[in-house]
């Protein structure tokens, strides 16, 4: 078992907030990868996000370098604090904090195979 994260940020980039990021890994249409449609995407937990930032991101711990081409912002998780408040991640510098779901951050989706 793995995981596979897309290749691309979805929706072009940042999404306007949380509960959108939701709607928008939750169409499948969105996501193809390798010329396959899988209907099992979704936004990764605050240590899928982390594992991703350490192993394909700018956190560079395999020494492979910024693979995934991440940008310089922040990435939302699935993790929940409460109704208003969800975990994100920051790829500049790897830090993860609890931030409003009204905000704009790039969301990257995976999926478990």
């Amino acid at each position: 078992n793995g995981l596979v994260a897309a290749t691309i940020d979805q929706n072009g980039g940042y999404i306007k907030n949380w509960y959108n990021a939701s709607d928008v890994i939750s169409n499948p249409l969105n996501h193809t990868l390798e010329g396959q449609k899988f209907l099992d995407w979704r936004l990764p937990t605050k240590y899928e996000l982390n594992q991703m930032y350490l192993n394909i991101g700018p956190g560079n711990a395999l020494g492979l370098g910024n693979i995934g081409g991440f940008a310089n912002y922040y990435y939302w998780s699935s993790t929940e604090d409460n109704a208003d408040l969800a975990k994100n991640q920051g790829f500049s510098n790897g830090y993860q904090h609890f931030n409003y779901k009204n905000n704009s951050f790039n969301v990257r989706a995976v999926r478990a195979f």
